[in-house]
């Protein structure tokens, strides 16, 4: 018997950030920011340029 795969999303060199426990909190990549619904398990890629003063370089 066979096992099907389910066709793969596009996956890009990315940075995790991870919780003390261990949890997947976020990635990022390319795109932008990538957080996984925990109720639908949807991602979702927040890209870089909605984000308020990301790349400003102001501390």
């Amino acid at each position: 018997m066979a096992i099907a795969k389910a066709p793969a999303l596009q996956h890009c060199q990315s940075l995790e950030t991870r919780c003390e426990c261990g949890q997947l909190i976020a990635k990022v990549c390319g795109e932008g920011l990538e957080l996984k619904c925990k109720r639908c398990k949807r991602i979702v890629v927040i890209p870089f340029s909605s984000i308020e003063g990301w790349g400003t370089g102001t501390t």
